[in-house]
């Protein structure tokens, strides 16, 4: 398995203090507290797809020469003619029965309980807003985030 989905589903509706708390140290104390086992997961279908275009954000983050008639593409066509137009970054993200049945066979969740009866399988039910991350398994590098407001579709 190169990819993983974790799944953050708080209690409530509410994914302020959820959005709050998330940083590189928080999601690797939740990932170190899963563990495989049977769930019945109840998980909307769900497309998302953004564009996003960053020559603003780039020339912020230092580049700004790279957008203008001074910039210096001479290695690539021998010239100094070429600059950067615009530089846009579009992501794709589906999540249906197959891509789910895949990931089906390992669930995790992260719960406080006082102890399970035997033979009873927990219910995962995806029905409130949640926050996704779909991970690279090698490099823990995290490569899609986001968040479903209204899984019900409705």
């Amino acid at each position: 398995k190169e990819l993983s989905m974790l799944v953050i589903l708080p209690k409530d509706d509410d994914l302020t203090a959820v959005e709050q708390s998330l940083d590189p140290g928080t999601l690797a104390e939740l990932q170190q507290n899963l563990s495989a086992r049977r769930v019945m997961v109840y998980f909307p279908k769900f497309t998302l797809e953004t564009k996003y275009f960053l020559p603003d954000t780039l020339s912020a983050m230092g580049m700004p020469t790279a957008f203008s008639s001074a910039a210096d593409f001479s290695g690539m066509d021998g010239t100094r003619n070429l600059f950067i137009d615009d530089v846009i970054h579009q992501a794709f993200v589906e999540v249906n029965e197959e891509g789910t049945e895949a990931a089906a066979a390992t669930a995790g969740v992260v719960s406080l309980c006082s102890g399970t009866m035997p033979g009873f399988i927990p219910v995962f039910q995806a029905d409130h807003p949640f926050i996704f991350l779909i991970q690279d398994n090698e490099t823990g590098n995290i490569l899609f985030m986001g968040r479903v407001m209204n899984p019900g579709g409705g």
